[in-house]
């Protein structure tokens, strides 16, 4: 993401702030109202996503500007499957369903199978591993495991700052209920760290929310950090990776073990930050 900066002018003041960026930066106003939906809009270091905001002489508007081509997914990753279950490796950009572009439809298609549904979700910017099953009776032998917490789920992140070695659990009340991160450091720099993480429980964004709540958010997350880091706003999406889940299968009990490899744009990321 790259970040364009305006000063509001007198005479802009009290239009519309999606008129004022399309005379401001020569674009149409549907490009720019469409930016404000997408919440890549800052005033005053603010995030404002209402239509009819109006602006003020000298407000500081920021437009976060994606710069990077988002990949396709003319294939998705199976790690594991068998006659119930996949496992697949999930690429960043994509909804897990609930779209006709999802990756919910694209397995349906490449597996020829009408019945996948996904088990659980990761975010739009998420990659990594998402578990689909293959018949209505499979999701639902599945869905108590992620409600008693029987599936490991690890993550790996890279974040803004120099994370503390000490720190080694997050637990903080999210949403009126307790939640709690395990932590592993990995490495760290003075600007970034990398790190393991699993999730004892399974609250919204719970990750993201946990790392910003202690000011060590994910670097690229345009929701909880913020444009007040260069480095984290240079990044294409969140930098945040389903990287293993492990789990007993519901119907054999047997050891399920998938690992999803860290993407390029998640390497990329960790070699500009020397991280390793």
């Amino acid at each position: 993401m790259k970040k364009q900066t305006f000063t509001v002018k007198y005479k802009q003041e009290g239009q519309r702030l999606f008129a004022v960026i399309a005379e401001t930066l020569d674009i149409s106003k549907k490009q720019a109202q469409a930016a404000i939906d997408a919440k890549h809009v800052l005033v005053n270091g603010k995030r404002v996503w209402i239509r009819r905001h109006e602006v003020v002489e000298g407000d500081v508007v920021e437009i976060l500007i994606e710069d990077q081509k988002k990949p396709e997914a003319k294939h998705i990753g199976i790690l594991w499957q068998d006659s119930d279950y996949l496992v697949v490796n999930k690429p960043a950009y994509f909804l897990t369903n609930a779209s006709d572009e999802s990756i919910e439809a694209k397995l349906q298609k490449q597996e020829k199978n009408k019945n996948i549904c996904a088990v659980h979700r990761l975010d739009k910017e998420t990659s990594g591993c998402v578990i689909f099953a293959k018949s209505a009776e499979a999701k639902a032998a599945m869905i108590p495991m992620f409600k008693g917490r029987d599936i490991m789920k690890i993550y790996r992140a890279i974040t803004i700052g120099s994370f503390p070695k000490s720190w080694k659990e997050i637990r903080t009340d999210i949403d009126g209920l307790i939640s709690t991160t395990l932590v592993k450091l990995l490495d760290t720099k003075k600007h970034a760290s990398y790190l393991e993480l699993r999730i004892e429980t399974g609250r919204t964004h719970q990750i993201r929310r946990h790392l910003a709540d202690k000011r060590y958010p994910v670097m690229g997350d345009k929701k909880y950090a913020g444009t007040g880091n260069e480095l984290s706003i240079e990044q294409p999406r969140q930098m945040l990776h389903a990287y293993r889940l492990i789990f007993n299968h519901p119907k054999t009990g047997k050891p399920v073990r998938a690992t999803a490899p860290l993407p390029g744009d998640f390497k990329r990321c960790l070699a500009q930050m020397k991280l390793r």
